[in-house]
């Protein structure tokens, strides 16, 4: 009755854990000292772990608990998993995969079908290099009698003269066209120098005229002033 309503206050443990062999298992065995058959969970996970869980009183409100996972090998059967637990001891039995042996037989050789395809190729090949070398021996034979027949005719001089004179005219034409640009050149300047002196001039006017209107205005003012004077 003192127990009631007191907190566990629990102390973890990390029990000890081997491997055994047998022909057709693996066998974990685990110690456990002190505890109950009653006082163990163990579960296999889909990744392959076993789950171990325990825990037990040591007295008033004190515990032990443990929770420890182990991987379980791929060569061990996870769906026939069985456990016993006695002396203190927890023996959980894995049996080993069966493995099917396959009589192994050598395969059969089968033959490409290409094979014969590129047989029946390269002579097709060889039969058209041959045809070929026929054909090309002919057209050099051709070529060779046409060599030797009439050499072609040469260019006559007339032929040489009419090229001669479309050159001379075509040069003549673009002698006469620089010469008509060089020309509207020239006379472009020739307007523009023309415009600037007239320009030049009519200033030079401009600035004659207004120098004898102002010596005109001070010759008639010292005038009238000598006028007042004799009066």
């Amino acid at each position: 009755m003192a127990n009631i309503g007191m907190e566990k206050v629990y102390q973890e443990f990390d029990p000890v854990t081997r491997w055994t062999s047998e022909p057709d298992a693996e066998i974990l065995v685990v110690d456990l000292p002190g505890f109950k058959k009653e006082q163990l969970k163990l579960a296999v996970s889909s990744t392959r772990k076993l789950r171990l869980i325990g825990e037990r009183p040591t007295g008033g409100n004190k515990w032990i608990r443990f929770h420890k996972e182990v991987p379980v090998p791929l060569t061990l059967d996870i769906d026939s998993v069985s456990a016993t637990f006695k002396d203190n001891k927890l023996y959980v039995r894995h049996p080993k995969v069966k493995k099917t042996q396959v009589p192994q037989t050598k395969p059969p050789v089968i033959k490409k079908p290409h094979d014969q395809h590129e047989k029946n190729k390269g002579h097709q090949g060889s039969k058209a290099s041959q045809s070929g070398g026929k054909t090309e021996q002919r057209k050099h034979d051709a070529r060779k009698k046409e060599s030797v027949g009439e050499p072609r005719e040469a260019l006559s001089s007339k032929d040489h003269e009419e090229k001669d004179k479309v050159g001379a005219k075509w040069f003549e034409k673009y002698k006469e066209a620089t010469g008509n640009m060089v020309k509207e050149t020239k006379n472009k300047r020739q307007l523009l120098c023309n415009l600037a002196a007239s320009v030049s001039l009519v200033l030079l006017i401009l600035l004659y005229a207004r120098n004898a209107v102002r010596s005109s205005l001070v010759w008639n003012s010292e005038e009238c002033v000598t006028l007042t004077m004799y009066i």
